[in-house]
């Protein structure tokens, strides 16, 4: 009988366990490597191309002004952070009122292929953010004679 009981127990445990685990691996919140400070941040709805010469990378980025996002592109990855810090002060006579929000998002994507960083270009607008990295020319294949 008791065995019965911890065996289903032990089962339950590990449905949890389970649970937890699935949660924070497809939540959109994610948490930010450890360079950053230690909070939680949302993560951007992302679209990847691939053309022949490019890589375009679009961010949905809602309500965030340019200045507070942060982009950072190298060969082969592509990294967007942005922090979003707001405050509301009302004072008036016997009423004070003082909210603070906060809002972010982070995002580091390996690319496919190397690309020229420095040749990267970026606009965003309407929300979304687009970044169009040329692609570095593809190396020629060599025919190696096997011995």
């Amino acid at each position: 009988m008791f065995d019965d009981l911890f065996n289903e127990m032990r089962r339950l445990q590990r449905k949890i366990n389970r649970s937890f685990e699935n949660f924070w691996k497809n939540n959109e919140y994610r948490e930010l490597p450890d360079r950053f400070e230690n909070y939680m941040m949302r993560s951007p709805l992302t679209d990847l191309e691939e053309t022949d010469k490019e890589i375009i990378v679009r961010f949905e980025l809602p309500g965030v002004n340019k200045k507070d996002i942060q982009l950072n592109v190298t060969e082969n990855k592509i990294e967007v952070k942005v922090e979003k810090k707001d405050e509301v002060r009302i004072e008036k006579k016997g009423f004070f009122r003082m909210e603070r929000g906060y809002a972010g998002f982070y995002r580091a994507i390996a690319l496919p292929e190397n690309v020229y960083p420095e040749k990267s270009r970026a606009k965003y607008e309407n929300g979304i953010l687009e970044v169009v990295m040329p692609k570095t020319e593809a190396k020629k294949k060599s025919k190696i004679e096997i011995k």
